[in-house]
């Protein structure tokens, strides 16, 4: 048995690149007493020698998101999606996705299909303009824990200067339906504390002052 960083040699890929391949089951995902992945090397000659098994493609998954219609209706998704493929910058693209939600939603069909794209080997690089693309929260543990158990990076193309007036809108939407939903479970839906609770919100956000 050797270590990951060993096999890796041996098949001429990068860790990350062993990663994938594991997760995607091309190799066993064993591990030493200590928790560190090893590999045989028997198994790893073998798929040395079948080239044709090994996926060599560093794929790129690109995912777009925009809360409305109306945003979609005016080309708003469109144009992410072109920037997307132009960040691209030449690596295959496997897979384009994209879905017309709030990234308060865990039922989105596009992010679904991107994610479990992913795990497959010839996938590297998940492709997004901003972090709240994917979610609006729990995004650390996609980059940092789930992403990286695929061998996948999530790559950010756009800035905070980027951030249009669209944009800002649909964090205020989303920020009301946060207030609303919780307002809800804390005083009863139809309560007059939940409604006056987000009609404070709703004053505060829309003030002409901020």
């Amino acid at each position: 048995m050797v270590s990951a960083t060993r096999a890796a040699r041996i098949l001429g890929v990068s860790t990350r690149t062993l990663r994938r391949y594991t997760a995607s089951g091309v190799l066993a995902d064993r591990r030493s007493p200590g928790g560190k992945r090893i590999f045989s090397v028997v198994e790893l000659e073998a798929l040395r020698a079948e080239a044709g098994k090994l996926p060599d493609v560093e794929g790129v998954v690109l995912y777009g998101r925009v809360s409305s219609r109306r945003q979609r209706g005016e080309g708003d998704l469109d144009r992410q999606m072109a920037r997307l493929r132009k960040a691209a910058a030449g690596r295959p693209v496997v897979g384009e996705f994209f879905d017309v939600a709030s990234g308060l939603s865990d039922q989105r069909r596009g992010l679904r299909r991107a994610l479990t794209l992913c795990q497959r080997p010839e996938v590297s690089v998940l492709l997004v303009e901003h972090e709240e693309r994917l979610a609006r929260f729990g995004t650390g543990v996609m980059r940092d824990v789930m992403l990286p158990a695929f061998g996948v990076a999530l790559e950010i193309t756009g800035t905070d200067e980027d951030l249009d007036a669209s944009q800002e809108s649909e964090l205020v939407r989303d920020m009301l339906a946060v207030v609303t939903s919780f307002s809800g479970r804390l005083y009863g839906e139809r309560s007059v504390k939940a409604r006056a609770l987000t009609k404070a919100v709703k004053s505060t956000v829309f003030s002409p002052d901020l």
